[in-house]
């Protein structure tokens, strides 16, 4: 069964946005901000969606941002809506830059997407700079035992696929991070589930619609429910491994 991808669902952009995410642009500025990012800084935007971040990574904080994503769709629209800024389609497994081209990465809702977790974080490693940025903001499971009964429906979201965010950090720091920032954002996941719930009845109706009818939306929310959704802030600073003392 084909998987239907969620975020390209007009549900989602009329409920969060052109952003696709929990908090719109707040947790970007937090980013800019704790990233120590100039004007002028290079970033890459992985899993732009339909581009608003790239655009204002570049208006408001003059960065030389360019965005990919693996839809198709989004990266039409991006390019679309916003002309002036660079956007590839492509997959965070295989970016296509050359090793340390960026001062930073953001993913926002987006590393839950991803079909390799692990090899997306190495391909982010390879393209940063010694000591650049990693900014990620996430959906994690409070109960990450439930997540993987959402493997049974065909529908790509950040839902679900939530984090486990021991092994988050795991992989990360194996491969060479270190998490020098970490904030619980939950609230704003709780604003976006009362806007749906306002907008569409109940949530279960909301992924019925999203998910346009390939999946049953009461099923998928009562396991959503047992997975204790929360949202997650976390920065990483890329370690040089040639600087790194042996076994670390």
């Amino acid at each position: 069964m084909k998987t239907h991808n969620a975020y390209e669902s007009s549900c989602m952009t009329e409920i969060m946005g052109e952003t696709l995410r929990p908090g719109g642009l707040r947790l970007t500025d937090i980013g800019v901000a704790y990233c120590n990012l100039l004007p002028g800084d290079t970033v890459l935007d992985l899993g732009c969606g339909r581009g608003a971040t790239v655009d204002y990574l570049y208006r408001k904080h003059h960065l030389s941002a360019v965005g990919i994503d693996p839809s198709e769709k989004m990266i039409e629209i991006a390019k679309g809506n916003y002309g002036h800024a660079v956007f590839y389609q492509g997959k965070g497994e295989q970016l296509p830059f050359a090793d340390e081209s960026f001062d930073c990465v953001f993913a926002e809702c987006s590393l839950s997407l991803m079909e390799s977790l692990d090899t997306v974080i190495n391909q982010v490693y390879r393209v940063l700079k010694d000591n650049g940025r990693f900014f990620m903001t996430d959906i994690y499971a409070k109960n990450s035992a439930a997540v993987i009964k959402l493997g049974n429906y065909s529908i790509n979201s950040c839902m679900s696929r939530m984090h486990d965010l021991d092994m988050l950090r795991d992989k990360l720091q194996q491969t060479g991070f270190f998490i020098f920032y970490w904030e619980d954002y939950s609230q704003y996941l709780k604003e976006l589930f009362v806007k749906i719930i306002f907008s569409y009845g109940s949530m279960h109706n909301f992924w019925h619609a999203a998910s346009e009818k390939c999946i049953n939306g009461d099923e998928f929310y009562r396991i959503i429910k047992q997975c204790n959704p929360g949202y997650f802030l976390m920065i990483g600073r890329k370690e040089s491994k040639t600087l790194r003392c042996p076994g670390v």
